[in-house]
């Protein structure tokens, strides 16, 4: 049974979607985490720090930093990069979850799919200077990626 797009089980307490029920987000699976990383008008770490915790609020789910710096090409932007826990087998269902959370923070989104025989990776974009509206104020770009391969696919610099 579900109520406004959310599951409900036991005495109306609020589990997350059906995909999260099925998925069983907070075990371990081939999809452990979703990858974020975004541009955001903040004036030091402190601010990027207060923007990260906005957005996992909005996600509904722990969210780490894992790196700040300064955007190069535009010094008023800062890079942060993030991680939320996910926890999903198959990649209809992680992509699901993702665009779900994703939604919360940014619509509308880009989404690319793997080619054919590819291991599963998903990406999807937001900016703002296409359209995308953010519901935390200062991010200007947004990307997430989520795959089934062991490593941080943002950490090797691909994207």
């Amino acid at each position: 049974m579900t109520r406004h797009g959310w599951a409900w089980l036991g005495l109306g307490r609020r589990v997350g979607s059906a995909a999260e029920v099925i998925c069983g987000v907070g075990g371990v699976g081939v999809f452990e985490a979703i990858r974020w990383r975004c541009y955001a008008r903040v004036a030091n770490r402190r601010s990027a720090e207060r923007v990260v915790g906005r957005i996992g609020e909005l996600l509904a789910h722990t969210v780490e930093l894992e790196g700040y710096e300064r955007y190069w090409k535009f010094p008023e932007l800062a890079e942060l990069r993030f991680v939320s826990p996910l926890g999903c087998s198959a990649p209809q269902d992680a992509l699901l979850i993702t665009l779900q959370r994703a939604w919360r923070v940014a619509t509308p989104w880009s989404v690319s799919n793997p080619e054919a025989g590819a291991r599963a990776e998903f990406e999807g974009v937001a900016s703002s200077n296409v359209g995308a509206r953010f519901r935390v104020a200062g991010i200007e770009w947004m990307e997430f990626t989520i795959t089934d391969r062991d490593q941080n696919p943002l950490a090797d610099g691909a994207s």
